[in-house]
């Protein structure tokens, strides 16, 4: 990996998490994230962890979707939080990939079945269900 492609990641790694830090502000939800250095040295860890989900980011020059192997990434690294594959492509919107239980958390925990969002939509589903995970989580590893 070139220097300027870690560069762009890392300094979209920041912006997903002044995004989630504003959420967070707004919904009075006290936790700070910030970015997962240790992922550098480390296999199997995400971008940024924040309660009940394992965050992965990633940002191309060009594309239109998400690559298959980046999902199986950031499952690995999910562990039993709920795996979110935050995406971008230069000149397009952020998008975001969950599995339909996270929209859903009475469905049955399957990481196969996914949607994609765009950024606000799935700020939405957070403000939404954040409640019901906090109450079906024994540990939000944050």
């Amino acid at each position: 990996m070139s220097v300027n492609s870690r560069n762009k990641g890392a300094t979209f790694e920041r912006e997903v998490a002044k995004i989630l830090n504003s959420f967070f502000d707004s919904e009075k939800i006290n936790y700070i994230c910030k970015r997962n250095l240790d992922q550098y040295q480390t296999n199997n860890l995400c971008d940024i962890n924040i309660p009940y989900h394992a965050v992965e980011c990633k940002f191309y020059k060009s594309g239109d979707w998400y690559q298959s192997g980046w999902w199986e990434q950031v499952c690995a690294a999910a562990d039993q939080r709920i795996p979110v594959l935050v995406f971008k492509y230069n000149r397009k919107p952020i998008r975001v990939c969950v599995p339909l239980h996270a929209i859903n958390p009475e469905w049955p925990v399957n990481n196969d079945a996914v949607t994609v969002m765009d950024m606000d939509k799935w700020l939405d589903v957070l403000k939404k269900n954040w409640k019901i995970y906090e109450e079906k989580s024994t540990d939000p590893a944050d």
